[in-house]
């Protein structure tokens, strides 16, 4: 596949980011072994020469699996960056060993780190071994190409039926849509809540315009008094505001405090954006208010232009 002209570069491995990914207990052979059911676990993966060209990923320091790296050589692997600081805080661990499964695993490189398992999941500790040295019956292939998914398989697939014809793709799919896939759940829960808190946002304004409509209409007599008596149209716009927006203030105080009450509930749904985001919750403040607002002026506005007159005399 490496020779395949519109290939950039192609590789095996166990799994792909985002799928398939398998666990591992992990240990450092070099100080006391704890017990199995003590030991921390952590993504590994199995994968060839030109893994981390294909993906992008940075090699930090060390060196990658070569074809020297044979099922009889000496077991070594590669860990991400966020598990060097976290199992090897303020050393160098190239030259260490790992212990998996009983088995220790030199560390010969450090690589950049990949969110393998969840999007919104920070990188923490991952390794990854040779696929000469540890590997399974299902393969996954990954290429990097500027072509079409569909031309990309018929090349694929026509490398692989040279090896062997009996070898066939199961699930041709470009990254982007693995990566859609993942946030497919996220989307539809933001869609949701989206649709919920602009129908939440809707009702109340029409609870505040209902309600202050019907207070200006059972108060029309005492508003044509106050017109008849000498009050200006900006007075009774702000009689009629300021009653209606008293609840709408006290009742933005108490979202806010309920916020930052519920904080911890609201940041799992959530993805690098801080459930106390001041840019944010300002954000919603104002349109609330502003949403409020326009529902008390319209029956304020309509207030302003009683009839004196008309309105002394229905009372």
């Amino acid at each position: 596949m490496r020779r395949v002209s519109g290939l950039e570069s192609a590789t095996i491995s166990g799994d792909i980011p985002l799928v398939g990914f398998s666990r591992y207990l992990y240990a450092r052979s070099d100080r006391d072994v704890p017990p199995v059911e003590e030991r921390a676990i952590a993504p590994g993966h199995e994968v060839a020469p030109g893994y981390f060209k294909t993906w992008g990923v940075p090699l930090l320091a060390g060196r990658e699996f070569n074809e020297h790296d044979t099922a009889d050589g000496q077991k070594v692997c590669l860990i991400s960056q966020a598990g060097a600081k976290q199992v090897y805080p303020g050393e160098n661990p190239i030259g260490k060993s790992l212990l998996l499964a009983g088995v220790p695993w030199e560390i010969v490189g450090i690589v950049g780190d990949v969110r393998s398992v969840r999007v919104a999941e920070a990188p923490g500790m991952e390794f990854y071994r040779p696929w000469a040295q540890k590997n399974f019956p299902l393969v996954n292939i990954a290429v990097r190409s500027n072509l079409k998914v569909d031309a990309v398989t018929r090349l694929v697939q026509s490398a692989l039926t040279k090896v062997n014809p009996g070898l066939a793709i199961a699930v041709p799919q470009t990254m982007d849509a693995v990566v859609a896939q993942a946030l497919g759940q996220a989307r539809l829960m933001m869609w949701l809540l989206g649709i919920f808190a602009g129908v939440a946002l809707l009702l109340a304004s029409i609870g505040i315009y209902g309600a202050v409509a019907y207070t200006v209409e059972q108060r029309t007599g005492e508003i044509g008094v106050r017109l008849a008596l000498g009050a200006q149209t900006r007075d009774v716009l702000r009689l009629v505001v300021n009653q209606g927006m008293k609840p709408v203030v006290s009742g933005l105080a108490v979202g806010i405090i309920a916020t930052f009450a519920l904080g911890r509930l609201i940041a799992a749904q959530l993805y690098q954006v801080s459930a106390y985001d001041p840019v944010l919750l300002g954000g919603a403040t104002v349109l609330l208010a502003a949403t409020a607002l326009m529902a008390c002026l319209l029956p304020a506005r309509r207030a302003t232009l009683v009839d004196p007159i008309q309105a002394l005399r229905s009372e």
